[in-house]
């Protein structure tokens, strides 16, 4: 290893942190950013992804929230941006609240997507998906179920246990959120989350569970995002934003994809309407953060925003390990395919198949309501289809081809 410089990489790299405008608001405002960002470009997830636009975001937004609730900001070891914010709320029904967060997906969760302009709401669900150790995108996306099942008559009062269900009930919501963690009552079917909740139900109740492959989908819309929808369809553990998330085509980093994909796939790979090249923007991407996460370099300094990309993990791993192979961006590539390729053949050996990399039909079948991206809807089958080619997986199955677990070294995982 060569310490003297990789420490003088490691404060060049820190210092195109500190400098960054969008990491220095990042700094400020935390995650509650995105909220503003999400209502503009119509992808903020409201009532059960049926829109992309709330009428009350306002109140969910950083601009709102900081000066009224934040009394300390934290962040991770070592990190310079402090994006995490601790929150109080000195008064109303939740007053005494004290609790890191919600970052911008519990805000999604709890706030939009079940109708309520509530910050203090948001952070006591928060509070409690942390006691009972629930996951704030799936305990919500959950309740949105519930809520939009008994909106259409498929559940009563005599399924809830006397529960009349309804947007924008702030103390409904937290009741139900202690019902989940302690398995009371309708809690214990809640529980399961919303694709077993469906799949006991019955009765129609499946095209309002907005899950893939059992993990429901986080604060996106592939209508309006057209590259998330490919990355929730194929992410390993379901509708997963944290593994291929593109935001070249969310927020139009034209030089950006320029460097990182080539002039020649402009402009179509920054249009958030097309199809057209995002399964290059998705795989690649999805390469890019095998290797952030296996460094543990942070999601806000490579996609949003996009600082640091697989030619600065090549020029800094050399001098941290002294292997020199880790250097080449095509031995950090492969490292990162043969990741992907092996959660396939764990996900193939349990059955999973191109059938099972689908979106809920809200999605794909219901056009956007309103906003910017009103009428569209995800056209999946050609981006599946070139993401598997690029890949090197069956088109028709899904499956990594032999060929491909071949040039992996993962011939092994067959048997």
């Amino acid at each position: 290893a060569r310490h003297e410089e990789f420490y003088k990489l490691a404060k060049e790299a820190h210092g195109r942190v500190r400098e960054n405008p969008q990491a220095q608001q990042m700094g400020i405002w935390g995650t509650w950013i995105l909220t503003a960002v999400k209502q503009e470009i119509g992808e903020l997830p409201t009532y059960n992804h049926r829109t992309g636009v709330f009428p009350g975001w306002e109140k969910l937004s950083g601009d709102y929230i900081r000066p009224r609730y934040t009394v300390s900001d934290r962040a991770c070891f070592g990190c310079s941006l402090s994006c995490k914010k601790v929150n109080y709320v000195r008064e109303g029904p939740f007053r005494g609240t004290l609790e890191e967060g919600p970052e911008y997906e519990g805000l999604m969760a709890f706030g939009s997507s079940l109708g309520i302009a509530d910050y203090p709401t948001t952070l006591k669900a928060n509070q409690i998906c942390n006691k009972y150790g629930m996951d704030v995108i799936s305990a919500g996306g959950t309740i949105a179920f519930a809520i939009e099942t008994f909106e259409n008559g498929i559940i009563t009062e005599e399924d809830t246990g006397g529960i009349s269900l309804k947007w924008g009930d702030s103390n409904q919501v937290i009741r139900l959120l202690e019902m989940i963690g302690r398995r009371e009552g309708f809690g214990n079917l809640l529980a399961e989350g919303s694709c077993e909740a469906a799949h006991r139900l019955g009765r129609g109740s499946e095209r309002f569970a907005m899950h893939v492959k059992g993990l429901e989908v986080s604060g996106q819309d592939g209508r309006t995002h057209r590259s998330i929808g490919l990355s929730h369809a194929t992410a390993a553990r379901g509708a997963d934003h944290l593994r291929s998330l593109v935001t070249v085509d969310q927020l139009g980093y034209e030089e950006v994809a320029a460097k990182r994909w080539g002039a020649d796939k402009l402009p179509e790979i920054i249009d958030p309407y097309t199809e057209k090249y995002k399964a290059t923007a998705v795989v690649e991407t999805e390469n890019a953060y095998c290797i952030r996460d296996t460094l543990i370099v942070c999601w806000y300094s490579v996609s949003w925003p996009p600082i640091f990309w697989m030619e600065d993990f090549a020029q800094m791993l050399p001098l941290a390990t002294g292997i020199e192979e880790f250097g080449r961006v095509d031995n950090l590539t492969k490292i990162a395919e043969r990741q992907v390729t092996l959660k396939r053949m764990f996900n193939v050996r349990e059955g999973i198949t191109r059938a099972d990399d689908r979106l809920p039909d809200r999605f794909t079948k219901e056009p956007m309501p309103e906003g910017p991206g009103k009428g569209q809807t995800v056209d999946l089958d050609p981006m599946l289809d070139d993401y598997y080619s690029l890949r090197g997986w069956d088109i028709e199955t899904g499956h990594p081809t032999s060929k491909t677990l071949r040039r992996l070294s993962l011939e092994w995982t067959v048997n």
